[in-house]
Protein backbone atom coordinates (compact mmCIF):
# COMPACT_ATOMS: atom_id res chain seq x y z
CA UNK A 1 0.00 0.00 0.00
CA UNK A 2 0.90 3.50 -0.58
CA UNK A 3 2.11 5.89 2.07
CA UNK A 4 -0.33 8.49 2.28
CA UNK A 5 -2.04 7.37 -0.97
CA UNK A 6 -4.79 10.06 -1.93
CA UNK A 7 -6.10 7.50 -4.91
CA UNK A 8 -9.69 8.06 -5.12
CA UNK A 9 -9.96 11.45 -3.81
CA UNK A 10 -10.81 14.91 -5.53
CA UNK A 11 -9.34 17.68 -3.87
CA UNK A 12 -9.71 21.58 -4.15
CA UNK A 13 -6.51 23.58 -3.33
CA UNK A 14 -7.16 27.58 -3.94
CA UNK A 15 -4.13 30.03 -4.61
CA UNK A 16 -2.64 27.46 -7.01
CA UNK A 17 -0.96 28.76 -9.99
CA UNK A 18 2.50 29.04 -8.47
CA UNK A 19 4.43 28.71 -5.12
CA UNK A 20 3.18 26.10 -2.65
CA UNK A 21 -0.33 26.00 -3.83
CA UNK A 22 1.26 24.58 -7.14
CA UNK A 23 3.21 22.22 -5.17
CA UNK A 24 0.45 20.57 -3.37
CA UNK A 25 -1.85 19.84 -6.83
CA UNK A 26 0.81 18.38 -8.18
CA UNK A 27 2.08 16.49 -4.79
CA UNK A 28 -1.50 15.82 -4.62
CA UNK A 29 -2.03 14.31 -8.70
CA UNK A 30 1.07 12.56 -7.21
CA UNK A 31 -0.76 10.53 -4.95
CA UNK A 32 -3.47 10.02 -7.19
CA UNK A 33 -6.04 12.72 -6.69
CA UNK A 34 -7.78 14.49 -8.69
CA UNK A 35 -7.49 18.10 -8.75
CA UNK A 36 -9.28 20.85 -8.77
CA UNK A 37 -7.00 24.34 -8.77
CA UNK A 38 -8.72 27.97 -7.99
CA UNK A 39 -6.72 31.51 -9.06
CA UNK A 40 -7.60 34.64 -8.37
CA UNK A 41 -6.13 35.62 -11.93
CA UNK A 42 -3.46 33.71 -13.32
CA UNK A 43 -5.66 31.45 -15.21
CA UNK A 44 -2.89 31.07 -17.80
CA UNK A 45 -0.43 29.28 -15.21
CA UNK A 46 -3.02 27.95 -13.23
CA UNK A 47 -3.71 25.93 -16.84
CA UNK A 48 -0.15 24.96 -17.23
CA UNK A 49 -0.53 23.67 -13.66
CA UNK A 50 -3.75 21.68 -14.45
CA UNK A 51 -1.89 20.58 -17.36
CA UNK A 52 1.27 19.28 -15.69
CA UNK A 53 -1.54 17.21 -13.28
CA UNK A 54 -3.26 15.67 -16.26
CA UNK A 55 0.12 14.50 -17.36
CA UNK A 56 0.55 12.97 -14.31
CA UNK A 57 -2.61 10.63 -14.93
CA UNK A 58 -4.96 12.29 -13.05
CA UNK A 59 -8.05 14.85 -13.62
CA UNK A 60 -7.94 18.37 -13.38
CA UNK A 61 -10.03 21.43 -13.60
CA UNK A 62 -9.28 25.22 -13.09
CA UNK A 63 -12.12 27.56 -11.50
CA UNK A 64 -10.93 31.58 -11.19
CA UNK A 65 -12.38 32.95 -7.89
CA UNK A 66 -11.18 35.73 -5.68
CA UNK A 67 -11.50 34.26 -2.06
CA UNK A 68 -11.44 37.95 -0.98
CA UNK A 69 -14.93 38.66 -2.82
CA UNK A 70 -18.21 36.75 -0.87
CA UNK A 71 -19.53 36.41 -4.27
CA UNK A 72 -16.55 34.69 -6.29
CA UNK A 73 -16.42 31.97 -2.78
CA UNK A 74 -19.48 30.86 -3.66
CA UNK A 75 -19.35 30.54 -7.15
CA UNK A 76 -16.24 28.61 -6.01
CA UNK A 77 -18.26 26.12 -4.03
CA UNK A 78 -21.26 25.91 -5.72
CA UNK A 79 -18.69 25.08 -9.04
CA UNK A 80 -16.57 22.92 -7.13
CA UNK A 81 -19.16 20.88 -5.95
CA UNK A 82 -21.45 21.26 -9.62
CA UNK A 83 -18.44 19.41 -11.16
CA UNK A 84 -18.32 16.45 -8.67
CA UNK A 85 -17.95 14.98 -5.28
CA UNK A 86 -15.31 17.34 -3.13
CA UNK A 87 -13.16 15.03 -0.05
CA UNK A 88 -11.18 18.09 1.02
CA UNK A 89 -10.15 21.55 0.39
CA UNK A 90 -6.03 23.36 0.73
CA UNK A 91 -6.83 27.01 1.79
CA UNK A 92 -3.56 28.55 0.50
CA UNK A 93 -4.88 31.77 -1.20
CA UNK A 94 -3.00 34.53 0.38
CA UNK A 95 -2.01 37.82 -0.25
CA UNK A 96 0.97 37.93 -1.71
CA UNK A 97 2.29 42.07 0.06
CA UNK A 98 5.89 42.01 -0.85
CA UNK A 99 6.55 41.05 -4.51
CA UNK A 100 3.15 42.41 -5.79
CA UNK A 101 1.62 46.36 -6.23
CA UNK A 102 0.65 45.66 -2.58
CA UNK A 103 3.80 46.23 -1.56
CA UNK A 104 4.21 50.42 -1.62
CA UNK A 105 0.44 50.23 0.13
CA UNK A 106 0.64 51.42 3.71
CA UNK A 107 -0.05 49.26 7.28
CA UNK A 108 -3.80 50.10 7.20
CA UNK A 109 -4.21 49.04 3.63
CA UNK A 110 -2.16 45.89 3.59
CA UNK A 111 -3.85 44.88 7.04
CA UNK A 112 -7.13 45.20 5.01
CA UNK A 113 -5.95 43.29 2.08
CA UNK A 114 -4.90 40.24 4.52
CA UNK A 115 -7.81 39.73 6.51
CA UNK A 116 -10.54 39.85 3.64
CA UNK A 117 -8.61 37.29 1.64
CA UNK A 118 -6.16 35.30 4.39
CA UNK A 119 -8.12 35.39 7.24
CA UNK A 120 -12.06 36.03 6.02
CA UNK A 121 -11.65 34.03 2.39
CA UNK A 122 -10.19 31.30 4.63
CA UNK A 123 -13.04 31.26 7.44
CA UNK A 124 -15.65 31.06 4.79
CA UNK A 125 -14.21 28.78 2.60
CA UNK A 126 -13.70 26.88 5.51
CA UNK A 127 -17.50 26.93 7.30
CA UNK A 128 -18.85 26.59 3.68
CA UNK A 129 -17.07 23.40 2.47
CA UNK A 130 -17.24 22.08 5.81
CA UNK A 131 -20.94 22.06 5.77
CA UNK A 132 -20.89 20.08 2.28
CA UNK A 133 -18.62 17.78 4.22
CA UNK A 134 -20.88 17.27 7.48
CA UNK A 135 -23.65 16.32 4.88
CA UNK A 136 -21.71 13.59 3.03
CA UNK A 137 -20.34 12.17 6.18
CA UNK A 138 -16.61 12.63 5.65
CA UNK A 139 -13.77 15.58 4.25
CA UNK A 140 -10.49 17.24 5.00
CA UNK A 141 -10.04 20.97 5.76
CA UNK A 142 -6.36 22.26 5.47
CA UNK A 143 -5.68 25.57 6.16
CA UNK A 144 -1.92 27.32 6.14
CA UNK A 145 -0.53 29.48 9.02
CA UNK A 146 2.67 30.85 10.06
CA UNK A 147 5.36 29.85 12.39
CA UNK A 148 6.23 32.93 13.98
CA UNK A 149 3.06 33.63 14.51
CA UNK A 150 2.38 32.62 17.81
CA UNK A 151 6.48 33.86 18.83
CA UNK A 152 6.80 36.85 17.52
CA UNK A 153 8.26 38.60 14.42
CA UNK A 154 9.57 42.58 14.54
CA UNK A 155 8.75 45.14 12.24
CA UNK A 156 5.16 45.82 9.89
CA UNK A 157 5.49 42.53 8.01
CA UNK A 158 5.55 41.06 11.32
CA UNK A 159 2.30 42.18 12.96
CA UNK A 160 0.52 42.01 9.87
CA UNK A 161 1.17 38.18 9.21
CA UNK A 162 1.22 37.19 12.51
CA UNK A 163 -2.53 38.86 13.18
CA UNK A 164 -3.90 37.13 10.13
CA UNK A 165 -2.10 33.47 10.87
CA UNK A 166 -3.18 33.41 14.54
CA UNK A 167 -6.63 34.04 13.68
CA UNK A 168 -6.08 31.26 10.81
CA UNK A 169 -4.67 29.08 13.44
CA UNK A 170 -6.81 29.83 15.91
CA UNK A 171 -9.94 29.77 13.88
CA UNK A 172 -8.77 25.95 12.60
CA UNK A 173 -8.03 24.71 15.82
CA UNK A 174 -11.60 25.25 17.13
CA UNK A 175 -13.38 24.26 13.54
CA UNK A 176 -12.08 21.06 13.53
CA UNK A 177 -13.85 20.91 17.33
CA UNK A 178 -17.06 21.79 15.51
CA UNK A 179 -17.09 19.27 12.54
CA UNK A 180 -15.61 16.21 14.99
CA UNK A 181 -16.05 13.12 14.22
CA UNK A 182 -16.56 13.21 10.73
CA UNK A 183 -14.58 16.41 9.34
CA UNK A 184 -11.12 16.92 9.69
CA UNK A 185 -9.50 20.19 10.09
CA UNK A 186 -6.02 20.79 10.92
CA UNK A 187 -3.31 23.78 9.54
CA UNK A 188 0.19 23.92 8.44
CA UNK A 189 2.50 26.43 9.91
CA UNK A 190 5.35 27.34 7.47
CA UNK A 191 8.64 28.59 8.02
CA UNK A 192 11.38 30.36 5.81
CA UNK A 193 10.03 29.02 2.60
CA UNK A 194 11.26 29.91 -0.20
CA UNK A 195 8.71 31.52 -2.90
CA UNK A 196 8.86 34.33 -4.61
CA UNK A 197 10.26 36.83 -1.94
CA UNK A 198 12.44 34.34 -0.64
CA UNK A 199 14.15 34.25 -4.26
CA UNK A 200 14.69 37.72 -4.39
CA UNK A 201 15.36 38.45 -0.43
CA UNK A 202 18.64 40.54 0.58
CA UNK A 203 21.69 39.66 1.95
CA UNK A 204 20.55 40.05 5.49
CA UNK A 205 17.29 37.84 5.05
CA UNK A 206 19.73 34.83 3.56
CA UNK A 207 22.02 35.22 6.46
CA UNK A 208 18.87 35.93 9.03
CA UNK A 209 17.09 32.19 7.39
CA UNK A 210 20.56 30.10 7.88
CA UNK A 211 21.03 31.59 11.20
CA UNK A 212 17.17 31.10 12.75
CA UNK A 213 16.61 27.58 11.08
CA UNK A 214 19.18 24.28 12.86
CA UNK A 215 18.64 22.86 9.19
CA UNK A 216 20.32 25.73 7.73
CA UNK A 217 18.36 25.90 4.65
CA UNK A 218 15.53 27.87 3.38
CA UNK A 219 12.20 25.16 3.29
CA UNK A 220 10.70 24.22 -0.46
CA UNK A 221 7.53 24.56 -1.29
CA UNK A 222 7.30 20.52 -1.99
CA UNK A 223 8.38 20.30 2.20
CA UNK A 224 4.76 22.15 2.51
CA UNK A 225 3.58 19.65 -0.47
CA UNK A 226 4.79 16.69 1.34
CA UNK A 227 3.15 17.86 4.97
CA UNK A 228 -0.05 18.45 2.86
CA UNK A 229 -0.25 14.93 1.23
CA UNK A 230 -0.16 13.47 4.48
CA UNK A 231 -3.15 15.47 6.23
CA UNK A 232 -5.04 15.33 3.31
CA UNK A 233 -4.49 11.07 3.39
CA UNK A 234 -6.12 8.50 5.42
CA UNK A 235 -3.15 7.41 7.08
CA UNK A 236 -3.82 11.11 9.61
CA UNK A 237 -7.16 9.87 10.45
CA UNK A 238 -6.17 10.31 13.98
CA UNK A 239 -5.29 13.77 13.32
CA UNK A 240 -7.51 16.74 13.85
CA UNK A 241 -6.99 20.08 15.22
CA UNK A 242 -3.63 20.35 15.11
CA UNK A 243 -0.96 23.33 13.86
CA UNK A 244 1.94 21.80 12.54
CA UNK A 245 5.22 23.75 12.18
CA UNK A 246 7.02 23.19 8.71
CA UNK A 247 9.85 25.11 9.76
CA UNK A 248 13.46 23.16 9.70
CA UNK A 249 13.26 23.76 13.22
CA UNK A 250 13.16 26.98 13.93
CA UNK A 251 12.51 27.92 17.68
CA UNK A 252 13.34 32.12 16.83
Amino acid sequence: MTFASLTGKRILVTGSSSGIGRAIVLECARAGADVVLNCRRSVEAAEQVAEKARSLGVQSTVIPADVADEQDRRKLVRAAFDSGRIDAIVNNAGADLLTTEFRDADFAQKLSILIQTDVIGTIELSRAFGKRFVEQGRGVILNIGWDQSDRGMEGDSGELFATAKNAIMGFSRSLAVSLAPNVRVNCIAPGWIKTAWGQVASDYWQQRVMSETPLKRWGEPQDIANMARFLLSDDASYMTGQVINVNGGAVR
